[in-house]
């Protein structure tokens, strides 16, 4: 459908969090539209199959939350899901250059060699600890204050970098975790919380032809309202709503506006609207894709894979052995394994030689691997993950100050709410549903 120069509603980008919220509106036969800047909707999720395993460019799953499955009943792709295997449930963390194993219960941490005994007492001294969360506190002082310094830079370190890419000396607890944060704040202990008030146990999934299955299907039925190659050069508040001038010289008038664009993008096209001075910085990462032999995979490893806490290692987050999680990652012989590397602390930019000269030494000493190991494909994401670093919530503050005078435009996205897919579908329905 031909783009109009006026709607009810324009939600600008088409990845998850603006499918999501586009798919509210649907629901609710509202006049919107969705921009698109890019030649497809998704964003970072994109699944292609290279010598016959599939791979994900960007998320490698999801957790089947309420909300994801009330999602994908409605699209009708139940049936498409792709469920982890068994195996998956076994987590690794690198430490002191070994791999120590958790497996899915609480029990875990009184067993495993990744903590000292003494470490083990201080966790269970943790509901005797009477303290709160004060405003700014970082996640590495948090944990450090409830379970000791061990817990905090070995397993929180490395927890925070499997999610962000991220420093736990760096990042924000309350913007973060904000639900250990209020848990401790109700029962003044954060292991009294998760046993009074448990969350929900949630399956791991993906879909049998990828995670692109979400976006492709989201994008059929939104596909009247979705302008692609449709580029946003500014933006500016006319009269009771939103002039939206295009990069081709057209424009856009919209009543209301929601805003799932990466920050550092948006903040460009709301100069001549006052927009208050705030950086979210950004942290990059490689993807490596390689292949590994099945039987070399399942012999030498185990689980979903492991992650490095940033306080062990700066230039290598982790590695997901795919062919442990999903049959999709598996073809005849050989199995897929991910690397993830921050590459703004290694010393060339090249995929190749990174992984040659970084990542395969580390391995076979981390697993003793000695089989080869081919590159299959790489991605380098120079913005991947929004880093909420101390003082995010008070730049939150600022954002909602801005949005109270300047009504109908809404700033989203995962800068400013969650960064799962899960997180994405559930706040942006609920921003839709409330504009």
């Amino acid at each position: 459908m031909a783009l109009r120069s006026s709607y009810d509603v324009v939600v600008l980008g088409a990845g998850i969090s603006g499918l999501s919220a586009g798919y509210s509106l649907f629901q609710e036969d509202r006049d919107f539209a969705i921009l698109e800047g890019s030649a497809r909707s998704g964003g970072v999720i994109e699944s292609e199959v290279i010598n016959g395993l599939m791979v994900e460019h960007g998320p490698n799953s999801m957790a089947l939350t309420p909300e994801v499955e009330t999602l994908l009943k409605e699209l009708d792709i139940l049936d498409a899901l792709l469920p982890a295997m068994e195996e998956s449930k076994i987590r690794q963390i690198l430490w002191d250059n070994q791999l120590h194993t958790l497996k899915a219960s609480p029990l875990t941490l009184l067993s495993t060699g990744l903590l000292s005994t003494s470490a083990k007492l201080r966790i269970l001294r943790e509901p005797f600890i009477s303290s709160a969360s004060p405003a700014g506190e970082s996640v590495l002082e948090f944990f450090t204050r409830r379970f000791g310094k061990q817990v905090a830079r070995r397993m929180a370190g490395a927890i925070v970098s499997g999610i962000y890419a991220g420093n736990a000396a760096q990042l924000e607890m309350a913007s973060v975790f904000p639900r250990f944060v209020e848990l401790e704040k109700e029962y003044g202990s954060l292991l009294k919380g998760l046993i009074k008030s448990p969350s929900a146990p949630r399956k791991i999934v993906s879909f049998k032809d990828g995670m692109e299955t979400l976006i492709s299907s989201l994008s059929r039925k939104l596909n009247d309202h979705i302008h692609l190659n449709t580029s946003v050069a500014s933006i500016e508040k006319v009269g009771d709503g939103w002039k939206l001038h295009l990069q081709d010289g057209n424009s856009i008038h919209a009543q209301k506006v929601i805003s799932t664009i990466p920050f550092f993008r948006l903040e460009k096209q709301l100069l001549s609207t006052g927009f208050p001075e705030i950086e979210i910085p950004y942290n990059p990462m490689l993807t490596l894709q390689v292949k590994i032999p099945l039987t070399e995979l399942r012999s030498n490893t185990q689980g979903f894979g492991f992650l490095a806490s940033s306080f062990e290692r700066k230039d290598f987050i982790g590695v997901l052995f795919n062919g442990n999680v999903f049959e999709t990652a598996i073809h005849g012989d050989d199995a897929l394994m991910n690397f993830f590397v921050r590459p703004d602390h290694c010393e060339t930019e090249d995929p190749q030689v990174i992984f040659d000269t970084l990542c395969l030494p580390l391995f076979r000493r981390w697993t003793g691997i000695e089989c080869d190991l081919e590159l299959i494909h790489s991605r380098f994401w120079p913005q991947a993950i929004p880093q909420k670093v101390v003082g995010h919530q008070h730049k939150i503050q600022e954002i909602k100050n801005w949005e109270s005078s300047h009504n109908g435009f809404h700033i989203a996205g995962n800068s400013v709410y969650g960064v799962s897919i899960g997180d994405c579908i559930h706040d942006h329905i609920q921003i839709a549903k409330n504009i």
